[in-house]
């Protein structure tokens, strides 16, 4: 059975202290509500401030430090608070975790002994039986708590979740490289008649990421889309034209999205001109939703296109605070619906958010996909 630890030695003052910062934070994480239209659902997703790094001197801090902290160890990996249970005892305290069906026990047997050692402490011996593991955990060899692992057929409260970053390329080359450089797949919407369109396809291509023609199109209010926009007093051979044209420009794209368009995406003729072309090419429609007339969707839906609207603007606020707020907003729509689009911009507030979040997000069992792998 290895060491136990009879009766932890605590500094009382030191003690009572730390009771009192971890009471404190978990006061303001039970508030921290990031859905504000949905407070009661998906608690999984709440976003957990990393906290300040600590190591433990001795085994009844460790002991205290892991009780206190493993909330959120576990709810960074996913598990919600229904799927735990701890108790204090006079030899070695005990925790249970229900892991989902979607996480090996071996990812969250390491995502536990990460967070021990993070702790200053150490994983003292695991076994495993009859599908559950049991962990021991402790300092300098004292065992002062175990955790059970047992699977259950549930799984986590997530979903997928497909970025789209429009004006790619707008912000720069070096920018753009950055953004192609990430890991997780990206939708990269690109305008056509904007720089070396095809160099900057052909590299995003290749890094992974999913193509599509951000096609200019007429606003209300006058302002000007850009060269080769579509407009509601062209006749239907232009407005098609117009679209073949882009097509080319881009290669590899997998459909288009509108860049502007608030008074084109709610004219019905203007739109089955577009869908039309798209449906002869067997490519998808975004519909960016820049307006709350837009006939796009509905009609893309009924032409049996892969339609897709967007749920969520990640950067209108250009701030990386306000963008990884946008970031657990939007999964907290995928974990409710089982997908979420959102749409932002190569800017580098939202590329330093995607970098510190996407990764989480992931460990929680979002996927991010192309936009062409959502369900239409």
């Amino acid at each position: 059975m290895g060491k136990r630890l009879a009766k932890r030695q605590r500094q009382p003052r030191w003690h009572f202290a730390l009771s009192g910062v971890l009471l404190a934070g978990a006061i303001v994480f039970a508030l921290y509500i990031p859905w504000r239209e949905q407070a009661d659902e998906t608690p999984a997703t709440l976003p957990i401030s990393a906290p300040a790094p600590f190591q433990a001197i001795d085994a009844g801090q460790l002991a205290d430090s892991l009780y206190a902290g493993i909330d959120g160890a576990l709810l960074e990996m996913g598990l919600w608070p229904e799927l735990f249970s701890k108790s204090r005892q006079t030899d070695l305290d005990r925790i249970k975790v229900s892991v989902p069906a979607d996480l090996p026990l071996t990812e969250a047997n390491l995502g536990i002994t990460r967070f021990v050692q993070g702790l200053g402490g150490q994983v003292i011996g695991a076994s495993q039986r009859r599908g559950q593991v049991e962990m021991r955990c402790g300092f300098a060899g004292t065992a002062t708590t175990t955790l059970t692992l047992t699977p259950i057929t549930e799984r986590r409260r997530a979903g997928k979740i497909a970025i789209v970053l429009d004006d790619f390329g707008g912000g720069g080359h070096a920018i753009a490289a950055r953004f192609c450089a990430l890991q997780q797949p990206m939708t990269l919407a690109i305008l056509p008649n904007e720089g070396q369109v095809s160099d900057l396809s052909d590299r995003a291509h290749a890094n992974g990421h999913q193509i599509l023609v951000h096609l200019p199109m007429e606003p209300e209010g006058g302002q000007d889309p850009g060269e080769g926009a579509i407009s509601v007093d062209q006749d239907n051979k232009e407005i098609r034209r117009r679209i073949r044209q882009a097509l080319k420009k881009v290669p590899h794209a997998r459909g288009i999205s509108n860049h502007m368009g608030s008074k084109a995406t709610a004219d019905e003729r203007v739109m089955q001109q577009v869908l039309n072309e798209l449906k002869a090419h067997n490519l998808l429609f975004l519909d960016s939703r820049t307006t709350a007339n837009s006939v796009a969707y509905d009609m893309a839906i009924d032409m049996d296109l892969h339609a897709y609207t967007r749920d969520l603007f990640l950067d209108q606020v250009d701030d990386i605070e306000a963008i990884e707020a946008r970031l657990w907003d939007l999964a907290g729509i995928a974990a409710r619906a089982g997908q979420a689009v959102g749409i932002g911009h190569d800017r580098k507030a939202t590329l330093l958010a995607l970098t510190s979040i996407l990764p989480r997000l992931e460990t929680r069992g979002f996927r991010f996909v192309p936009i062409s792998r959502l369900l239409p």
